[in-house]
């Protein structure tokens, strides 16, 4: 793979008929890679969310890459299976593996203590969004061992180091986080990379469908300082053409921070500012204690 070009990459990212899957999906095929993207959805016919995988595939054959659209629930390991068996069976390897699956709740509770929501919440978000990594991540290292080079992007946000929305997500976020840095630590002698990668505030379609569904000053955050969901794809793309990409093996990456090292915009020729590494959580975010 050369630097800015992905005409010869084998990209898997789960979790792509909508949000930052897609974004990314669509940033792999920018610089011309072949995309497989997993989703549960074929089409957005009766979802109540907007986005479907058949979607994702043609805006990835539209940017220029070629898509493979395949339906798989990541809670299910042995559907999970069935998809790394058919990049073996089809292509032969795999280049870049983007986690970025996450089943998220209907209503996301905000600002709710942790003895107050359900049990459910937790297990929801971390059977697909950080178990659902790694059992992909499982399947990908084998396909990735015989050329000594690949590269394990997880998808997370500002929310692995400080309050964000609930206690299940942000140690949800922590995790794939977590699990970024000790991947890489066990990959480094085979020459694959596995990093963690923020986006910033996501304009995303789900914001768009249903504004009321998010605090008020979050969606102000969003409109002042939000980013398109490519951006975060052409971050990935960055990385995946970068022969140089296992010197950041390991660490948290931010997709502005990565603009300004690699030379991309966003879709409207604009650098979004980046989202803070500092811990200490959002004002937006103060927990309403019920007792």
């Amino acid at each position: 793979m050369t630097k800015g070009r992905l005409g010869d990459c084998i990209a898997l990212v789960t979790g792509g008929s909508r949000g930052v899957g897609k974004g990314v999906a669509i940033g792999l095929a920018e610089a011309g890679a072949t995309v497989i993207v997993t989703a549960r959805t074929r089409n957005s016919g009766g979802s109540e969310w907007p986005g479907s995988l058949d979607e994702t595939i043609a805006a990835i054959d539209t940017a220029g890459g070629r898509g493979i659209g395949v339906l798989c629930d990541h809670s299910d390991d042995a559907a999970v299976r069935e998809v790394f068996d058919l990049v073996r069976r089809d292509h032969g390897r795999l280049d870049v593996l983007v986690n970025n699956v996450f089943a998220a709740p209907n209503a996301m509770p905000v600002n709710v203590p942790f003895w107050q929501v359900p049990a459910s919440l937790w297990d929801t978000m971390h059977r697909v969004g950080l178990r659902s990594h790694f059992v992909a991540s499982q399947f990908a290292v084998p396909l990735m061992l015989p050329q000594r080079r690949g590269l394990i992007v997880n998808t997370s946000s500002g929310g692995g180091v400080r309050y964000t929305f609930n206690v299940p997500f942000g140690v949800q976020k922590s995790g794939v986080d977590r699990m970024a840095r000790d991947m890489a630590h066990e990959l480094k002698p085979f020459g694959i990379a596995a990093v963690s990668i923020w986006p910033g505030y996501i304009k995303s379609e789900k914001l768009a469908a249903q504004p009321d569904r998010v605090p008020p000053a979050l969606a102000k955050l969003i409109a002042e300082r939000g980013e398109t969901p490519v951006f975060a794809g052409r971050a990935v793309a960055a990385l995946a053409a970068d022969p140089g990409v296992i010197a950041k093996s390991g660490q948290i990456l931010l997709a502005s921070e990565l603009a300004a090292e690699y030379g991309f915009t966003d879709v409207d020729g604009k650098v979004p500012p980046p989202p803070s590494r500092d811990p200490a959580p959002l004002s937006v975010f103060t927990p309403n204690v019920k007792t």
